[in-house]
């Protein structure tokens, strides 16, 4: 009768390690098919995640050009911009200011004032 138990023992000792080496295969297989699925989904997120940050940044850019172009646009419609321009370009002045114009080295300009009048 011990040696019917021993081989039993013996017997059931490799049939645990069988079993072990079963769950530890399917263990192992499980954890593959997880790895197949889920490393290449979390190569795609941390891409994303790029990009993200990415058009985050262009926003920004974006938001302050916008601010940028917005205050031009105030300025350029203010009634400085508007008499600065005339002053500049048409030579305009207000009542009573004395226009002072640059000289041209080597050149005599005339005054407004004294107009040729042109004979034909």
């Amino acid at each position: 009768m011990g040696r019917k138990r021993g081989r039993e023992r013996l017997f059931e000792i490799k049939r645990k390690k069988i079993i072990w080496k079963r769950r530890l295969i399917i263990f192992g297989l499980l954890c593959g098919l997880f790895c197949i699925f889920f490393i290449p989904t979390q190569v795609r997120i941390w891409k994303l995640q790029g990009q993200l940050e990415n058009y985050q940044q262009q926003e920004q850019e974006l938001l302050g050009k916008k601010q940028q172009i917005l205050e031009e646009i105030d300025y350029y419609s203010s009634d400085a911009y508007i008499e600065e321009r005339a002053r500049q370009e048409l030579g305009l002045v207000k009542p009573g200011e004395v226009p002072i114009r640059p000289g041209v080295p080597g050149r005599v300009q005339p005054s407004p004032d004294n107009k040729q009048e042109i004979h034909d």
